[in-house]
């Protein structure tokens, strides 16, 4: 038995191909790490105070390097992705080094990432937090709540509705179910554009997630810096989540429908609109979950759940 991809191949490719980030000395190191695991639990508090979701479930916080970042990534998709016994011998090992090169760009991008897959865990890519902290020259302190609140976010979501990472695996599945030795890569193909709104739905789940962290987080009141760290991050360029990022890369997607805003915007005209206990509801069952278009007309969903 195995997968579509080699994920120790792909972690390790990573690994080789990623700079290692900033220079810092010992002393500094660790106390970077502890402000970073400070930050967490911080995070925590103010998701949960903004959201109005709490937390009844525990959780392990890692602050990892670039490579350990790219293991964890790399065991939270071997965990996500079926297992299956046909798989032409060469696609996991060419598959494993092409998504390795992704994750190698990535793990010099993505500031952190909670895995509900493996752990439950909250990832925290202490190299790339502080050389992106540095290039923009912002208040560590403030930075560091600020994609904690982010990431801890995602953290709630999952915890109240458990039927999303079901659904997710559910999907990927179907798409990744047994595929005949010959002409398997142009089946999956096929088989994707059969799924369009399984594909959809996914798109969706996405969006609304990243949407919704970015506007929690955007919603802390105790960052003093956040108009700076605001305008200086999103001047940077636009970012989406290694989640999202690595989904669009195995599905085809179109990476433009898993962006952070096109969710943000649908979060943020619901919560002015019914509060975040009105929002919350999206997350109770999938039924309530906004459709691909509701998602850009959130009038339409609004209407159908009042």
């Amino acid at each position: 038995m195995n997968q579509v991809v080699d994920w120790k191949l792909a972690a390790n490719a990573a690994r080789t191909l990623m700079p290692a980030g900033p220079r810092i000395i010992k002393k500094d190191a660790a106390r970077i790490v502890e402000e970073l695991r400070i930050a967490a639990g911080e995070g925590l508090a103010e998701a949960e105070k903004i959201s109005k979701l709490l937390s009844t479930a525990p959780s392990q916080t890692l602050v990892v390097d670039r490579a350990g970042w790219a293991k964890a990534v790399s065991q939270n998709f071997a965990a996500m992705l079926p297992e299956q016994a046909n798989v032409p011998a060469m696609v996991p090992a060419v598959a494993g080094a092409e998504l390795g090169a992704v994750l190698s760009v990535l793990g010099t991008r993505v500031l952190g990432q909670f895995d509900p897959f493996v752990g439950p865990r909250l990832l925290l890519n202490a190299p790339t937090i502080t050389q992106i902290r540095g290039e923009l020259n912002l208040n560590a302190r403030d930075f560091y709540l600020w994609i904690a609140t982010h990431e801890q976010t995602h953290r709630l979501q999952f915890e109240h509705a458990p039927w999303i990472p079901e659904v997710m695996k559910s999907i990927l599945a179907e798409a990744f179910g047994p595929l005949e030795d010959e002409g398997s890569m142009n089946q999956l193909g096929e088989r994707l554009k059969a799924m369009k709104s399984e594909v959809g739905e996914l798109t969706s789940i996405m969006s609304v997630l990243e949407g919704h962290a970015m506007v929690v987080m955007n919603d802390v009141t105790s960052i003093g810096s956040i108009k700076t760290i605001r305008r200086r991050f999103e001047a940077r360029g636009e970012n989406r989540s290694v989640l999202a990022t690595l989904l669009g890369k195995l599905l085809g997607l179109d990476a433009k429908a898993l962006q952070y805003k096109r969710g943000a915007k649908f979060v943020r005209h619901v919560v002015d609109e019914i509060g975040y206990e009105g929002f919350n509801q999206v997350f109770s069952s999938r039924e309530l979950f906004p459709s691909a278009e509701e998602l850009d007309h959130p009038e339409r969903w609004l209407a159908r759940t009042r």
